[in-house]
C-alpha cells in the first residue's frame, strides 16, 4: 500500500488504513443493528401501514442529501479528523434520544425527526473518512484501499443484523441504545488513533475551501456530473437490499427474522473473505467497466429474488448480489477520489454522498410503493426495482468503451487556480 504523503511511509499508511477499516466496522455496526429492522418495528409492531412507513425513507434521505455536501465542505475547510469524530459523537446522542422515543412509544412524526438528525450526522464520518483515505493513499492503490474499508464496513454488516435479530425479540429501544454506544465508540477511536495528516503548503487548511459553489463545480466538471448521475441510478436499486428485501423476505417468501439476519451476515462474510483478493485481481481493469459489470449482475440477482420460493433460493441470490457489490461499490468511491482535485476531495465525496443519499432515500420509498402494488407479483416487483441498475450498467459500459474511458483534464473555467486532478489519475481509471 503506497502512501500519498511524503512524510508518512508506506508501512505507516498501511497501519493507519487498517485502523480506519476497524473504525468503519464500528460505525457500520451501529447502523446495521437497527436499520434493517426499523420497517419491521414500525409496520409489524407499531401497526403503521407500509405505505406510511415508506415515507420515513425520503426524510432520512433528505438528511443525507443535506449532510453529505455540508460535511464534505467542513472536511475541506476545517480538516478531516475533527469532522470524523464530532459527527459520530453527536450521532450517538441522537440515537440515545431515539431509544427514549421508542421506549415511550412516541408518535411516528417525532421518531422521524430523530431519524433525520441521526442520518444527517451519519454523513459526517463517512465523507470525511473517505477524504482522509484519499489524502493518505496513492491513487493507484485506492481501489484496494477502499476495498479494505469495505471489508471493515461489511464486518459491521455481518455482526450488526445478527445482534439486531437477537435484540428484536426484546424491547426495540435496546437496538437504539446499542447503536448509540457504537457511535460513541467510533468517535473515541478516531480521536485516539487517527491523527491529522501533514499536508503540503499548497494544501494548507486556509487554501482548502476557496469560494466556489457545488453548482459551479458540476458546471465545469461535466464528466463528474455524468458519473454521479449514473451512481444515483445504481444506488436506487442497491438500496432495496436493506429495506424492501427485509419486508419481502419475511412477508412474501416467509422466512423468519433470524433467517433474515443470517442473510445479511452471509453478505458480510463473503465480502470479508473475497473483496480484497477480488479487487487486487481487477486492479488493472477499466474502473468504469467494472462498475457497469457489477450493475448488470445486480439486475440478475434482483430477478432471482423475484423468483425465490424459500430461504435457500434467497441465499443463492444474496451470493450473486454480493459479487455485484464487491465489483462495483468500492470502485465508485475510488473513482470519486481519483476524479477530485486535491483541495476539493471532501466536496467531491460530499457530492458523491449526496447522490448516494438521494438514491438510498428514493429507492426504499419507491420500493415500498411498488411493494404495496406488486406484492402478489414478485417477478414484476423485482424486475421494476432492477431497472435503474440496468440503466446504470449500460451507462458505465458506454463510458468504459467510448472516448470517455480516459478523461481530458483542464483547469477549472470558473476559478483560474483550481488544481488539476492527480497526474496518475488517467492510469488509475
Amino acid at each position: 500500500m503506497k502512501s500519498n504523503i511524503k512524510s508518512i511511509d508506506n508501512e505507516a499508511a498501511r497501519k493507519r488504513l487498517n485502523i480506519l477499516s476497524i473504525i468503519f466496522a464500528f460505525n457500520t455496526l451501529a447502523g446495521s443493528i437497527v436499520f434493517p429492522f426499523l420497517p419491521i418495528y414500525l409496520h409489524s409492531i407499531r401497526g403503521i401501514p407500509m405505505s406510511t412507513v415508506g415515507l420515513i425513507f425520503p426524510v432520512m434521505g433528505l438528511a443525507m442529501i443535506i449532510g453529505a455536501p455540508f460535511s464534505g465542505y467542513l472536511a475541506d475547510r476545517f480538516g478531516r479528523r475533527i469532522v470524523m469524530y464530532i459527527g459520530p459523537l453527536l450521532r450517538s446522542l441522537s440515537h440515545f434520544s431515539l431509544a427514549f422515543m421508542a421506549a415511550t412509544n412516541a408518535p411516528l412524526l417525532v421518531i422521524t425527526i430523530g431519524l433525520f438528525f441521526a442520518f444527517f450526522l451519519g454523513t459526517f464520518f463517512q465523507n470525511s473518512a473517505n477524504a482522509y483515505i484519499t489524502d493518505l493513499i496513492h491513487v493507484k492503490d485506492r481501489t484496494v484501499a477502499f476495498s479494505k474499508i469495505r471489508v471493515g464496513l461489511n464486518i459491521g454488516w455481518m455482526i450488526g443484523p445478527a445482534i439486531g435479530a437477537f435484540l428484536a425479540r426484546t424491547p426495540f429501544f435496546l437496538l437504539f441504545l446499542m447503536t448509540g454506544s457504537f457511535c460513541l465508540l467510533t468517535a473515541l477511536t478516531v480521536y485516539k488513533l487517527c491523527p491529522d495528516l501533514p499536508l503540503n503548503e499548497e494544501n494548507s487548511i486556509h487554501d482548502r475551501a476557496p469560494n466556489i459553489s457545488f453548482a459551479e463545480i458540476l458546471k465545469q466538471d461535466r464528466f463528474f456530473l455524468l458519473f454521479i448521475t449514473l451512481c444515483f441510478f445504481l444506488f436506487l436499486s442497491v438500496s432495496q437490499f436493506v429495506s424492501t428485501l427485509s419486508i419481502y423476505a419475511t412477508k412474501i417468501v416467509g422466512i423468519s427474522k433470524s433467517q433474515l439476519g443470517l442473510l445479511y451476515t452471509l453478505n458480510g462474510a463473503i465480502v470479508i473473505v473475497s473483496l480484497i483478493y477480488l479487487n487486487k485481481k481487477l486492479q488493472n481493469k477499466n474502473i468504469f467497466l467494472r462498475i457497469g459489470l457489477g450493475a448488470i449482475i445486480y439486475v440478475f440477482a434482483f430477478l432471482g429474488f423475484g423468483m425465490s420460493l424459500n430461504w435457500s433460493h434467497l441465499i443463492l441470490c444474496i451470493v450473486l448480489m454480493t459479487f455485484a457489490e464487491m465489483i462495483s461499490i468500492p470502485a465508485t468511491t475510488a473513482a470519486t477520489g481519483s476524479l477530485a482535485p486535491p483541495d476539493r476531495v471532501g466536496r467531491y465525496m460530499g457530492l458523491y454522498g449526496l447522490v448516494q443519499g438521494i438514491g438510498w432515500s428514493m429507492g426504499p420509498f419507491m420500493g415500498s410503493q411498488l411493494f404495496d402494488v406488486y406484492a402478489g407479483r414478485p417477478v414484476i416487483l423485482w424486475a421494476t426495482l432492477s431497472f435503474s441498475a440496468l440503466m446504470a450498467g449500460i451507462g458505465f459500459f458506454w463510458i468504459g468503451f467510448n472516448k470517455y474511458s480516459t478523461v481530458t483534464y483542464r483547469p477549472c473555467k470558473v476559478e483560474k487556480n483550481l488544481p488539476q486532478r492527480h497526474q496518475d489519475t488517467k492510469q488509475s481509471l
